[in-house]
């Protein structure tokens, strides 16, 4: 099967040997393992299990919670003559139906799902019906309550693996503690794992921080960094002011410089990464939402213009940079204020006993007073305590989580009324397929005409998720799209969310009597204070940065100065 493994390397993807820790893994794979492998941003963990998929018999059903990156590698196999798909929730039921179709006569060779689509009933019949040899489960710290980034959909993934056979599991994460990866053998139910870390050390990244308190001089810091070579780059910051703010500047000294963040529309967070991707935009400053997935490889600098809140969180971020083997720089700018927005965030995450009982107690007089449901706008006044609204949601989320309340939200719909004839709505798509409206207007107009067979279904009703999906999961573009089509008068249309909400699931529960585990809420809540603190460590590191970095992951730097961190020169 090796003779095998190389050639499919050569023949595919055009390299003549792997890099380092691929070959270890990949014979695993090979061999048979249940396998977790560990590999840093840039290490290549998707040859891992996309050369196994093409050596063994079957499919390799590969389970993402990134959309971003599940188009781009499908596209990229499809692009070198492999059988790839993916299915998620933009598409149809008709698309669903034909991918889910080729996967069961055998005709891909790589399947990319999300997460969630494991709840679906329909999904798992068919799952019965393929042959699946592998299942390769990408970002597996998600599995873990105790890393970064937790999806509670991944817990769910173990329960699947009797009704499909029980194939061999492969898990892979970019950032995982030896706490985590233990997380990942148990929870994911992998047996007689081999756990596999490898690639931490990059040499060709060099790691400084630059202390300067002043926000107005970590600007003048963050211009003489990008001094307007053109050379790709990424600038992350905490909040999207903070982007605004720090995307402003650099416009105005020369900087060819664009904004990302959740705030901004889809469409144009979709523009900003598809020129930054092919260069023609250098730099990019942003939130976290960007960069998930994203496979750019000549990225020269890596800034983060505010401390992170974790070393995880950190590390994944700045490994973006060099994926090319070249020489690339990471940068911190550092200040101790940078603290306190993470323990805003942490606090607003995990808010205090008195703060959840007292959203209960609130919601639970918002719904006598409404007779149903209740939006937190409607009853946030009555919460005393609490800081933030994202203190109230994230209570919501709490008491959600431990069954005390329902989000009836969640179940939100629209009416929708065609004004325009069948034949008109045919024709409109026809003709709006040349662009001349905003690009979000097309998929949404398109997506009701599927769900009202064209339009000859006159009045119907959608869920605000299935209208979201068709503007790339954004309510709020969605919600622009059919303002657009309500003005020029081709339908009508309702939001009937106000009619939902949040509810009790026991009107007369006490607030003593919360099922809530309070101590796995402070437990939670220390953790992130504890990692909050290791990364400003880093930050105040007086030995070398690259082995500060490297113990914290689990690895060893097996020499005494890196030569490649401002503190080893």
């Amino acid at each position: 099967m090796w003779s095998q493994a190389r050639s499919a390397l050569e023949r595919y993807f055009g390299y003549d040997d792997f890099r380092p820790g691929q070959r270890e893994a990949i014979l695993s794979v090979l061999r048979g393992r249940d396998t977790l492998i560990v590999m840093p941003t840039g290490g290549g963990k998707s040859l891992c299990y996309q050369i196994p998929a093409l050596v063994l018999p079957g499919l390799t059903l590969v389970v993402s919670p990134l959309i971003a990156l599940m188009l781009d590698q499908v596209a990229a196999l499809e692009r070198r003559g492999i059988a790839a798909a993916l299915i998620n929730s933009s598409l149809s039921g008709a698309e669903i139906d034909e991918r889910l179709a080729r996967a069961v006569t055998g005709e891909l060779k790589l399947l990319y799902v999300a997460p969630e689509r494991f709840g679906s009933q329909v999904f798992l019949r068919a799952l019965r019906e393929m042959e699946i040899n592998l299942v390769a489960v990408d970002e597996a710290h998600c599995v873990s309550e105790w890393g970064h980034d937790f999806r509670p959909a991944y817990l769910e993934l173990r329960k699947i693996w009797p009704e499909i056979g029980r194939p061999q599991l492969l898990a892979l994460t970019a950032t995982a503690t030896p706490e985590v990866r233990g997380d990942i053998v148990d929870e994911l139910d992998l047996r007689e794992a081999r756990v596999l870390v490898r690639g931490f050390d990059r040499p060709n990244l060099r790691l400084s921080v630059q202390r300067e308190e002043k926000l107005t001089e970590k600007g003048r810091l963050l211009v003489s960094i990008l001094d307007g070579s053109g050379a790709s780059a990424v600038v992350y910051a905490s909040t999207r002011k903070v982007v605004e703010a720090a995307t402003e500047l650099l416009r105005s000294a020369g900087v060819d410089a664009a904004a990302y963040h959740a705030g901004l529309p889809t469409g144009r967070r979709a523009r900003v990464q598809e020129e930054w991707t092919s260069g023609r935009l250098p730099v990019v400053v942003a939130t976290n939402a960007f960069g998930m997935g994203i496979d750019k490889e000549d990225v020269r600098r890596v800034v983060h213009f505010q401390m992170p809140g974790s070393l995880e969180a950190y590390y994944q971020e700045a490994g973006r940079a060099g994926r090319d083997g070249e020489p690339a720089d990471c940068l911190l700018l550092h200040s101790y204020g940078d603290r306190f927005i993470h323990e805003f965030f942490i606090r607003s995450s995990y808010p205090p006993q008195k703060v959840v009982r007292a959203v209960f107690r609130a919601l639970q007089a918002a719904v006598r007073s409404f007779g149903g449901p209740a939006m937190p706008a409607q009853f946030a006044h009555r919460v005393t305590g609490a800081k933030s609204e994202a203190e109230i949601h994230s209570a919501l989320r709490i008491l959600r989580d431990a069954g005390a309340v329902k989000d009836t939200a969640a179940r939100s719909s629209c009416t929708v009324r065609w004004i325009a004839s069948p034949a008109q709505v045919r024709d409109l798509i026809e003709r709006e397929s040349g662009g001349r409206d905003p690009p979000e207007v097309l998929p949404v107009l398109a997506g009701l005409a599927r769900a009202s067979a064209q339009g000859e279904r006159r009045q119907f009703r959608l869920s605000r998720r299935e209208i979201a999906r068709w503007a790339g999961g954004d309510f709020a573009t969605a919600r622009a799209a059919l303002d657009a089509l309500q003005q020029a008068g081709i339908l009508g249309w309702r939001d009937d969310s106000l009619r939902s909400g949040y509810v009790p699931s026991d009107l007369k529960l006490a607030v003593e009597a919360l099922p809530v585990d309070w101590e796995r809420v402070a437990a939670r809540r220390a953790l992130e204070i504890q990692k909050l603190r290791r990364m400003e460590r880093y930050a105040y590191q007086g030995g070398c940065r690259r082995r500060y970095l490297l113990r914290y992951f689990g690895e060893h730097l097996g020499r005494s100065r890196c030569g490649g961190c401002d503190r080893c020169g």
